[in-house]
């Protein structure tokens, strides 16, 4: 008796496991995954939200604007606060450029410190990249936080991959 109960009870779990999964879009035959195009769908859904998102959405706009990039990081690779402090970070900042010449180099003066920052790193990763990269010339350049500014989507080098030129 209990093999014969353990037995239906195997085969019912075993049956309701089968149906488990059913294939949605399989319910509307017209759509298929590869040719639904997400304008389409975007298009015939509708959409209710309280207009104060809206409103957030501008403000944060507005706020990024106004900041004049983005929050990312950036290497320091001087500092000084001497009488020639300047005149040092310049010539650092020049000695940078001809050894690193696709990175970007920022003078900032923060008082009293002259510093001389380096790179658009959107991420601590990148930095550290980065680092690893300028670390046998700058062996005491650290990674601090900074606004950068905003990252070329699309760069000349990918857009020539992209688009190839017609001969």
């Amino acid at each position: 008796m209990r093999y014969l109960c353990s037995v239906i009870l195997f085969l019912g779990l075993l049956s309701a496991s089968v149906y488990a999964q059913t294939d949605t879009l399989a319910l509307y035959p017209g759509i298929s995954s590869q040719t639904a195009k997400m304008e389409e769908l975007l298009g015939k859904l509708p959409i209710r939200q309280d207009p104060r998102i809206t409103d957030l959405l501008v403000r944060h706009s507005q706020i990024n604007q106004r900041k004049r990039g983005t929050d990312g990081f950036r290497l320091e690779i001087f500092f000084s606060s001497g009488n020639k402090a300047r005149e040092q970070a310049e010539r650092v900042r020049n000695d940078f450029n001809l050894t690193f010449p696709n990175i970007p180099t920022y003078l900032i003066f923060q008082t009293p410190n002259f510093k001389l920052r380096v790179g658009d790193f959107r991420n601590k990763s990148e930095a550290l990249k980065a680092k690893s990269t300028i670390s046998y010339k700058y062996p005491n350049a650290f990674i601090v936080k900074d606004i950068i500014r905003f990252p070329e989507l699309f760069t000349e080098s990918f857009q020539q991959i992209e688009e190839p030129e017609e001969q």
